[in-house]
């Protein structure tokens, strides 16, 4: 075990129960003063450890005494954590029951120091954190007489600018496109005469490699822009501008700057020695920075020649952000070829393998691929088989497990740690926490900081108001140094960077694969990736009581029907239970028994209910329930989960009600949808949920008959809501126009200011109200009508003035659009049966249109011409037999695609070459024609 990583996290969990006992205090102790005193000495003397502890890790402490110092505070840590939720969870369940009983709230805090030995309480805590925090003090005595620094940041190599380009393989056009932005003639984007570029990517995909090959190009070939003196300056410590500034100087003069003690002579001698020259300058490995200290530095560089150059190395998205004038180049890791390349370069050297080992190219190939394409993988792979031209050494190196390699250990990690040691102790903690799932795992944002909430990881910030905030925060720290790599709305970690999480791990964090894996005491947190559940799980019940984390990572490996009733009975610490994506059926009523947890996940299993003992889940923060597709109700007594914040319901159709009492659930924040039964009064249960945001999908609104029950819901109120569906079930001859109508005018009585997007779903009215086009939804971007099948008027939906997406869908009483929306950027027309024309628009009325769909739209004859919309980039027609034409003239040159399908009138116009519209349309990249390629450029 790394010893030095424990501290950091016994730091990072001493710092949340810090916070925990100062919130219980307010909460719960104003008057009873005894109990009071007691608990600001512990939060005193926590203090008092949590500090030596984060002065003891400027040192290397490593004698034994101090590593059973650590685990014993950790777990004295987690004893206090786990008394002080008994607290919670029986007051918790007295608030949510009857009234709330004073005297009996009163009785359960003075039981915190109750003297007993039958059980551990604050008094036996108190006492043992005193004779540890002698021990830690004294111990940090001993180690500071014999200090040995551990440079976090500064223990890096310095780089220089020497390169041998012969070693270096697919970065010839990354290399160029810098080249170009540098030799681009242009000034600052934001003032001065120093244009920024910013280089930004993951550790170890070779950043600093391509600066250097920018580096050393050869500018003469620019003689009207060439750089007469050029820098390199290795940023190997925090930002800091009188160091780096003596830096440049040295760097440009070779010239000592001994004698020059303050920033006023150093910035003076750096303005004299730019003034005159056009500069290139390259700082590697900037990773914190502030705006006031970037721009001092800045001060005398802008006294270069106009056409000078900085160019910067980083892996923060967000130091790219604040330093760059130019748009930061991102770099993406090698091709497999670049990387096969490289890491034959290293093994092989010059050997050319056609002519003495063919056989290894193939194994090779398969080699670099594992690489991902990190450079800095390739290059430590190739060194492991450096002069091995035995074809069994290279196959064993291919099937071996090759990130759990300890030689790759003790060489990948050591290069990524820098940014890991830039961390703060709580953000590392919960990157640690990512070494329980998979390579390749996605990652869902939303869920994985709920996790880390549930788990007591993040601590409370005085400025927000949300922790989720602050766990937002922490995630977009670790995205903005390139710990997650986003692929679509998902994140993904690079095998490197997961290899990395795993040695900081600490066995805290662990992931078993293999049922013969070891489980040690220690382990806090578990997931399990094999097959064999019920034999593993009575091993982790047995050997593990005070398990927080519970994965069952059942999408990867055999899906598991049955939960072993152990994992209920035995493990009552749990905050942290995943059962999602398995063929779970049914949940023991045991459930009850875990009355710490906080965050459950049964989505995507085959659930019918869920036990009626979920009600004492009191401190129970997140409940996702996505895409359960069996799942019938909710449990009775849900009012019971007063600490319930996420309730996610997506995707869960069978659901027929929402239980009554929910309204009772007013810290409720995401309710992702609300289903309205049989029962009366049901909208009256949103009455007073109005920290409701995000999302909300009410279904089933063909039950509300009662425009009182409307009035109720008050949707007005909620104010954080961003995005509003609303949805109405038919069947046929069932519609009661004007039952819908009353009920949709009188849902939202004053504006949602802050609403996105709003869909209409299966709407039976025939005009819409008037707050659906209300002015003042200054924030509405999106809306869409979806089977209003009796609407024949649509709304003025162009006095909007944020709008720029409209889907109509199956709208089937309107005949004539005569709308101009003057933000909109995307339109979508489907299944229109009636619909003769869109008429009004003038040319440049719709500026911003880029993308215009028109689908079975029978009866269209008439259409704006299509070069009015300068920006218009995809065009699709399908099924619009009677549409003439597109466009009297010819259409913009942003025309990008143009899709043609069934409507027989365009078709012959716009035949190739033959057509009388093809002129106007044959600049266009993509052209598809009845399902056939015409032009793809």
């Amino acid at each position: 075990m790394v010893y030095w990583l424990l501290s950091s996290f016994v730091s990072a969990t001493l710092q949340v129960l810090l916070e925990k006992l100062t919130d219980f205090g307010i909460k719960t102790t104003q008057s009873i003063s005894d109990v009071d005193d007691k608990l600001q000495k512990l939060r005193r003397t926590l203090m008092s450890v949590e500090s030596s502890i984060r002065d003891a890790e400027e040192t290397t402490p490593t004698n034994m005494a101090w590593q059973v110092l650590l685990l014993d505070l950790e777990k004295l840590a987690y004893e206090a954590d786990d008394l002080i939720d008994d607290i919670a969870y029986k007051v918790s369940k007295l608030e949510g029951g009857q009234a709330k009983n004073k005297n009996q709230v009163n009785k359960l805090l003075l039981s915190l120091y109750k003297h007993t030995s039958a059980a551990p309480n604050m008094n036996n805590i108190q006492s043992k954190l005193d004779g540890m925090l002698k021990e830690l003090e004294s111990l940090c005595v001993r180690e500071r007489s014999n200090v040995r620094h551990l440079e976090k940041v500064a223990s890096k190599l310095q780089t220089s600018s020497l390169i041998d380009e012969s070693q270096v393989y697919g970065r010839e056009t990354d290399k160029m496109n810098i080249v170009n932005m540098l030799v681009a003639s242009g000034e600052s984007s934001r003032g001065g005469s120093v244009s920024i570029i910013p280089i930004v990517g993951m550790i170890g995909v070779g950043k600093t490699t391509l600066a250097q090959l920018v580096y050393n190009h050869n500018y003469q070939e620019f003689p009207e822009v060439s750089f007469n003196l050029k820098m390199w300056v290795s940023i190997t410590k925090d930002f800091d501008v009188m160091r780096l500034t003596r830096c440049i100087i040295e760097a440009a003069t070779r010239e000592s700057t001994s004698h020059l003690l303050n920033l006023d002579s150093l910035q003076i001698r750096l303005t004299e020695i730019l003034q005159g020259n056009k500069f290139l300058l390259v700082l590697d490995d900037l990773w914190n920075v502030k705006k006031n200290e970037w721009n001092l530095l800045l001060k005398p560089l802008n006294h270069g020649l106009r056409g000078s150059k900085i160019v910067v190395t980083t892996g923060s998205t967000l130091v790219s952000s604040l330093v760059g004038t130019a748009e930061p180049y991102d770099l993406k890791c090698l091709s497999d070829q670049a990387c096969f390349s490289l890491l034959m370069d290293e093994a092989l050297g010059d050997i050319n393998l056609h002519t003495t080992t063919p056989e290894l190219e193939e194994i090779g190939m398969e080699i670099a691929r594992k690489c991902k394409g990190l450079p800095l993988a390739a290059k430590i792979v190739g060194s492991l088989l450096h002069s091995k031209e035995d074809q069994n050494e290279w196959n064993n190196l291919l099937d071996s497990r090759i990130w759990d390699s300890s030689v790759i250990k003790n060489e990948i990690v050591p290069a990524l740690r820098s940014g890991y040691h830039r961390l703060p102790s709580h953000v590392r903690q919960c990157f640690a926490y990512c070494s329980m799932f998979p390579q390749n795992y996605d990652f869902e944002k939303i869920k994985l900081v709920r996790m880390w909430m549930g788990e007591g990881f993040i601590i409370p910030d005085k400025e927000r108001t949300m922790i989720e905030e602050t766990g937002n925060d922490y995630f977009d720290q670790l995205s903005q140094k390139s710990f997650f790599q986003m692929e679509g709305e998902k994140y993904m970690i690079h095998d490197a960077v997961h290899n990395l999480s795993q040695a900081v791990s600490c066995e805290k964090f662990f992931r078993m694969e293999e049922t013969d894996d070891l489980i040690v005491t220690h382990t806090r947190h578990l997931s399990l990736v094999c097959e064999k559940i019920h034999t593993v799980a009575a091993e982790v019940a047995s050997t593990c009581k005070g398990l927080r984390t519970f994965l069952l990572l059942g999408a990867y490996k055999t899906p598991i029907k049955e939960v072993p009733l152990a994992l209920f009975m035995e493990l009552g610490s749990l905050r942290v239970l995943d059962l999602s994506g398995t063929q779970v059926e049914e949940l023991a009523e045991s459930i009850g028994n875990l009355k710490h947890l906080r965050f459950l996940d049964l989505s995507n299993t085959l659930l019918k209910w869920l036990p009626e003992t979920m009600q004492e889940l009191c401190l129970l923060q997140t409940l996702r329930l996505r895409n359960c597709l069996e799942l019938l109700y909710l449990p009775k007594r849900i009012s019971r989960l007063r600490s319930l914040q996420h309730l996610e319901l997506d995707g869960s159709y069978h659901l027929t009600s929402m239980p009554s009492g929910i309204g009772k659930l007013t810290g409720l924040q995401t309710v992702s949808e609300f289903i309205i039964g049989p029962e009366n009064g049901q909208m009256k249960e949103l009455k007073h949920m109005n920290n409701i945001r995000g999302s909300l999908r009410i279904r089933q609104l063909e039950k509300v008959k009662n425009v009182q029950d409307a009035l109720e819901a008050k949707l007005g109120n909620k104010k954080y809501l961003d995005k509003l569906e609303l949805q109405w079930k038919r069947t046929v001859g069932s519609v009661d126009r004007r039952a819908d109508e009353h009920v949709l005018d009188k849902l939202v009585t004053c504006p949602l200011k802050n609403l996105k997007e709003l869909t209409l779903s299966g709407y039976g009215g025939t005009m819409f109200p008037k707050w659906v086009c209300d002015p003042l939804l200054t924030k509405l971007t999106a809306i869409c009508f979806d089977e209003c099948k009796n609407c024949g008027l649509l709304p003025p939906l162009g006095q909007l003035p944020q709008l720029k997406s409209l889907k109509i869908v199956g709208m089937h009483e309107l005949k004539t659009m005569d709308q101009v929306f003057q933000k909109l950027e995307r339109l979508e027309l489907r299944d229109m049966p009636e619909l003769e024309g869109w008429v009004g628009v003038q040319d440049n009325d719709m500026s911003f249109l880029r993308e215009l769909t028109i689908d079975d739209c029978p009866q269209m004859r008439t259409l704006p011409s299509l070069h009015y919309f300068r920006s218009l980039e995809k065009m699709e027609f399908e099924s619009c037999p009677l549409l003439p034409s597109l466009s009297e003239e010819r259409l913009s040159n942003s025309s990008k695609s143009l899709i043609i399908r069934k409507c027989l009138m365009l078709k012959e116009r716009c035949e190739e070459d033959e057509g009388e519209d093809w002129l106007k349309i044959e600049h266009i990249p993509y052209i598809e024609i009845n399902y056939k390629i015409v032009r793809e450029l």
